[in-house]
């Protein structure tokens, strides 16, 4: 339903530099950890713990005494000797602060390095907090994917209802701003467009949300008075949750290639009962792979400040295209790439 394009300008260079680290910590409730993204000019002990104590998970003065990583049949064991102050300092925590904290340590350790388990000692000896002795390697702590949330809001008037999402505790408050402001402003003009006795429903759904993406698909119906059958309608919302940037298909597809392999009816998955139908029609539709190519170039919200031909988004790490079709076809269709439904 939105007519304009929202996000700021995006070049190559998202002014990001360095190695991409997560940091894992615990969230505002203290009760859940969670990670965050940071970047580094290298990866080292202590610049690992010195980010993990901007989020206060160890002491700002803590250093590593020892770290080795070892080749096991099964992974990478890595051991991180630490000095007495950190067993001083754990256990001067509650039992659920101290999980906290040995978790933050041992994922951010296990993520940095690529290891399936890790061994803390404190000078040498086992790390023994009076409520924990910890004389195995540990392997990863459960945690929550993304550092901040997504709440629903509604509006609702007559017979529609548009259902949205809003992010919420998000550390780059003025990211979190930005995306709240466009997505709740595409609801309220949804809803003043809406023509006089037409009906409206609009719902969302949360396909892929960490660190580095939130990746949101929105989709409903509309009907007028003058139509037969209400028009479905799906648009999506791809963000990078570090930059704050609206995230292209163009900008990780190949869309000359991508153009190719939609043509060639090979390769993806098109959901619905009409989805040979529409491989078949590609190319009535779309005409060539030059064509096509340039309709792909311009899906997903950018800086074009147009409305976009079509959208992608990222589900259980699958892209999905979001294709508008006659309506006989059922208006627009969910082609899912690297999948392909064999032909009868």
């Amino acid at each position: 339903m939105p007519q304009e394009d929202i996000s700021g300008e995006r070049t190559e260079n998202t002014g990001s530099s360095g190695i991409p680290i997560r940091i894992f910590h615990s969230d505002d409730s203290k009760e859940n950890l969670c990670v965050s993204m940071a970047r580094t000019e290298e990866i080292t002990p202590e610049i690992l713990l010195l980010n993990l104590s901007f989020y206060q998970m160890v002491p700002d003065t803590m250093t590593a005494q020892d770290f080795e990583r070892k080749k096991q049949e099964d992974g990478l064991l890595l051991t991180l000797d630490l000095p007495e102050d950190f067993e001083e300092y754990l256990s001067g925590l509650d039992a659920s602060e101290e999980a906290l904290t040995m978790g933050s340590v041992v994922n951010t350790f296990l993520d940095a390095y690529e290891g399936k388990a890790i061994l803390i000692t404190v000078e040498g000896e086992t790390l023994n907090t009076g409520r924990g002795v910890y004389s195995e390697a540990l392997r990863q702590y459960p945690y929550q994917e993304a550092s901040y949330q997504v709440v629903e809001k509604e509006l609702s008037k007559d017979q529609i209802r548009i259902s949205y999402p809003q992010i919420a505790g998000l550390f780059q408050e003025e990211i979190q701003e930005k995306w709240n402001e466009v997505i709740s402003g595409h609801a309220r003009k949804a809803l003043e467009d809406a023509k006089e006795g037409s009906s409206l429903e609009v719902s969302y759904t949360i396909e892929t949300m960490n660190d580095q993406l939130l990746s949101i698909l929105i989709e409903g119906y509309y009907g007028t008075e003058e139509e037969e059958h209400p028009r479905r309608f799906r648009y999506t919302y791809n963000i990078d949750m570090t930059s704050g940037e609206s995230v292209r298909l163009a900008y990780y597809q190949d869309v000359d290639e991508l153009a190719e392999t939609l043509l060639s009816g090979e390769g993806y998955r098109v959901e619905g009962e009409l989805g040979e139908e529409l491989k078949d029609r590609l190319s009535i539709l779309y005409g060539t792979a030059e064509q096509l190519a340039d309709v792909l170039r311009d899906f997903d919200y950018g800086d074009n400040r147009e409305t976009p031909r079509g959208f992608s988004y990222q589900e259980n790490g699958r892209t999905h295209l979001c294709i508008e079709v006659p309506h006989a076809l059922g208006d627009c269709v969910d082609v899912i790439l690297g999948e392909e439904t064999a032909r009868s």
